[in-house]
């Protein structure tokens, strides 16, 4: 039933605002005339954070004064601003004495979601749109924490037609299992989805969470390698599961286990079959169904360089719309609060336990509650207190309205599922049903025991899946592209993020920087005049930071990608924020190595003058820069960070030889091949800027002519153009395009999912 209590604001004796809190949601309400007020007034008499309203989960409403300078005043007494007080029904609220804000309370009339009837049409006879929200001032109320304030509206157009606009909402707008950006036209028959409610235009037709949380009928999982057999993970399988519930997924190595949850949440697309996830089909509803699902994978999903806070807010910016900061930082107490690990909010993840990492991962999939929370081996690593507590918070969800489907491999675990799925080798099916009753099926005492029954094939034929599974409806394929957060939005919150991650791993980023001048020093004490050596040991140094810089940051959170591409990350913004946050630091270095350089062949009397200090300062920007689309290749194609490491000195090594400096290049093939290098056209560059800038292009051309003895004269190849720095730049342009492609390739092919 819907209880609670209504808020009823006045301003100069008129109603302008109504707020409704029910016995289905937390909320917080400050209210004031700043930025950061989530009702926010204009009014002289009002301060910046005037009070807040609090009401919690056990349907108590809270009332503080924040150190207001006119004071709040309840029942016509001033309140202290150290201190909360509880609200009831009938009780006023005044903020400021005179001419201030009057609010009423009133309690919330008992009417539940499925009482309510709601037509849409009828109400479009009257007026022209329609506000469909959670708060009493919209047209139709839909009483449900997964809907907005104000969600959406529906408007009826000249010409009779009607058409839905999205109002910036956090869970989005869906039509027929597509997400609508913008004002988009309906018709009668289409199925329109708010938060957790399927709605059309004659009203609410059903409450997704109610619905069977998982329905798949002939589900067959089969890979195929290259010059390999095909290899059946799973085989002509039909699973149904209430929703609310908790279900289990076991067996040996290799039945299938983890593929099998990869099918039923969209990772890794059934071979054959169909699966349907709160009645919706799950290939053509991606789009939809996706910002339900929560997944939480073996690997954490956390960076270790990140407080807790930090990981659940940049989570929130990224996942969630239409949130402010302060709804996102009460959100994110109240989800720490209850998987009851509040007093790690400050905490680097890397220096909590194991099993509060996994609570922390399990909090950014909390964030945008979801109906269905998917878990890969969640106890596995850990002990068995602090297995217990997360088995708690698990079946405490559960009962809460998430259905839990998780892979384990802990027969202990089982004593708080309510089913379990045991598989066989091969993805067969030898068990489903009441996790009570399986040790009477296998006729054991223990579940340990299963295990060694699993590889008898008879188990497998005396299988009947004890629930037959509803016929699959009929669903017209809606599949679109991902309509995501804008890509200014992600970039802007991945690039925070990383920046962030970065400058809090304190001790990586010192050594780093640190190259640059121990680098520059050594040139220094080497070589007393600029000699052709100096433009390539530069050309190689910038590369060498912009490569080494790189080369770990894909491969190292590659499981963190992976959710978030699941859910709604594309892959552009997330390459961007890693080249423009690794281009700062790019740019540091190469001030310092540069810096260090001039000051040492400036001073004196030198035969050769370091008197180009700006743009050599930039070419080697833009060399390191462009260097580290070969080290984000590099780590997007690996499987590993120690394989990445590996083969960085191995790929610089062509860059070392086949520069012209260790040995002359005099073939053209060799000229060829060397022309795919950083550093031949890094080396060029630097001694055409001295050359340009030093000689001014005259017939003394020292460094030109010191750079012909090494690399020979090919200038009937290009002309005008050779060893320009244009032609040094285009060269570069072009590695850096045809680099950028193959990270998009490797990233594609690593975690693209439906």
């Amino acid at each position: 039933m819907r209880t609670g209590l209504k808020l009823c604001l006045y301003q100069n004796n008129s109603l302008f605002k109504k707020i409704a809190f029910s016995n289905d949601q937390k909320y917080v309400v400050v209210i004031g005339t700043g930025n950061q007020a989530s009702i926010k007034l204009n009014n002289k008499l009002i301060s910046s954070n005037h009070a807040q309203l609090v009401y919690d989960s056990k349907n108590q409403l809270h009332l503080q004064d924040l150190n207001s300078t006119n004071g709040t005043f309840l029942n016509g007494t001033k309140i202290a601003p150290s201190k909360t007080y509880i609200i009831n029904p009938k009780d006023t609220i005044q903020l400021a004495a005179a001419d201030g804000v009057l609010i009423v309370v009133e309690a919330l009339s008992n009417t539940s979601f499925k009482e309510a009837k709601v037509n849409i049409l009828d109400q479009l006879k009257s007026k022209s749109k329609v506000v469909i929200g959670r708060t009493d001032e919209c047209d139709v109320v839909l009483n449900n924490g997964s809907v907005s304030r104000q969600h959406a509206e529906i408007q009826k157009r000249s010409d009779g037609t009607y058409s839905i606009k999205d109002l910036n909402s956090t869970n989005g707008t869906f039509v027929n299992g597509r997400k609508i950006k913008s004002s988009q036209s309906i018709v009668d028959s289409d199925k329109i989805f708010i938060g957790k409610l399927q709605l059309s235009l004659g009203g609410v037709t059903k409450d997704l969470s109610e619905e069977l949380a998982i329905c798949a009928k002939g589900i067959t999982k089969v890979y195929q390698k290259r010059n390999q057999d095909e290899k059946i993970a799973l085989t002509k399988m039909d699973i149904s599961v209430p929703s609310k519930s908790l279900l289990a997924i076991m067996g040996p190595s290799g039945g299938g286990k983890s593929t099998l949850m990869k099918v039923l949440n969209g990772v890794s697309p059934a071979t054959e079959g169909e699966v349907y996830l709160f009645g919706q089909e799950l290939t053509s509803n991606y789009e939809f169904i996706k910002t339900k699902i929560g997944y939480v994978p073996q690997d954490d999903i956390v960076h270790p360089q990140l407080t807790v806070r930090d990981s659940l807010y940049f989570t929130a910016k990224l996942r969630l719309n239409n949130i402010t900061d302060f709804e996102i930082e009460k959100k994110i107490d109240e989800i720490l609060e209850e998987l009851d690990i509040k007093d790690t909010k400050n905490q680097l993840t890397s220096a909590i336990s194991g099993g509060q990492r996994k609570r922390v991962c399990i909090a950014l999939e909390l964030l945008s509650d979801p109906l269905i929370l998917f878990l890969d081996e969640p106890t596995s690593p850990l002990d068995p207190q602090t297995v217990e507590g997360i088995l708690n918070i698990l079946k405490k969800l559960s009962q809460k309205g998430t259905t839990i489907v998780m892979v384990t491999h802990k027969p202990s675990d089982l004593e708080y599922m309510d089913e379990v799925i045991f598989l066989a080798k091969g993805g067969f099916p030898t068990y489903f049903g009441d996790t009570k009753e399986y040790k009477n099926y296998f006729g054991v005492e223990t579940a340990v025991s299963v295990f060694s029954l699993l590889s008898d094939t008879s188990w497998i034929e005396k299988y009947k899946n004890p629930r037959p599974v509803s016929e699959i409806p009929e669903t017209e394929n809606s599949q679109s592209k991902s309509l995501n957060k804008p890509f200014f939005e992600q970039y802007k919150w991945l690039s925070k993020r990383y920046f962030k991650i970065k400058t809090n791993d304190k001790v990586n980023s010192i050594i780093m920087l640190l190259q640059a001048p121990i680098i520059a020093i050594l040139i220094c004490l080497i070589f007393e005049n600029i000699t052709p050596a100096v433009p390539f040991i530069t050309a190689l140094s910038a590369i060498w930071f912009g490569t080494n810089n790189a080369a770990r940051e894909i491969v190292s959170e590659l499981s963190i990608f992976k959710r978030e591409r699941m859910f709604n990350m594309d892959i552009s913004p997330y390459v961007l924020s890693k080249i423009s946050v690794l281009a700062f630091f790019s740019i540091i270095q190469s001030a310092i190595f540069i810096g260090i350089l001039y000051i040492n062949y400036s001073l004196g009397d030198k035969i050769l003058a370091y008197n180009t200090p700006f743009s050599s300062f930039i070419w080697m920007s833009f060399l390191s820069i462009a260097a580290t689309f070969l080290g984000l290749l590099l780590s997007a194609s690996l499987a590993t960070a120690e394989k990445v490491m590996t083969i960085v000195p191995i790929v610089l090594i062509p860059q070392i030889m086949l520069a012209g400096l260790v040995a002359k290049i005099s073939t053209l093939p060799v000229e060829i091949i060397s022309y795919l290098t950083f550093t031949r056209w890094g080396t060029e560059g630097f001694s055409n800027i001295q050359d340009e800038v030093v000689f001014g292009g005259r017939a003394s051309n020292a460094i030109e002519e010191l750079t012909r003895k090494f690399y020979g004269d090919y200038t009937n190849w290009f002309g005008k153009w050779a060893g320009t720095l244009k032609l040094d730049t285009l060269a570069i342009l072009i590695l850096m395009g045809v680099m950028t492609y193959f990270i998009f390739k490797q990233l594609k092919k690593k975690v693209e999912v439906l």
